[in-house]
């Protein structure tokens, strides 16, 4: 088990420490805290698999009771 600190990972991904850091608080990036301990800990495994899931594209298709800002960038409309 690989492990990075959290300058370690945000270079991992390619962002920078604060965006790492809305990851982890919003998208939910998994990360280690120990008790009593300020420093996290990401493992490399759980980290590339976080990227992999939110890489993958995701096909939303509209209906009548959503709109279209619900589902941010990515829109797919039906006739």
């Amino acid at each position: 088990m690989e492990t990075m600190t959290t300058k370690e990972a945000a270079a991992h991904i390619g962002v920078c420490v604060n965006t790492l850091r809305k990851y982890v608080h919003e998208e939910e990036l998994p990360v280690l805290r120990f008790p009593g301990r300020r420093k996290w800990t990401f493992r490399k495994d759980l980290v590339d698999e976080w990227v992999e899931k939110r890489s993958q594209p995701e096909v939303v298709v509209m209906s009548a009771e959503r709109t279209p800002k619900d589902y941010g960038k990515l829109r797919v409309l039906t006739p």
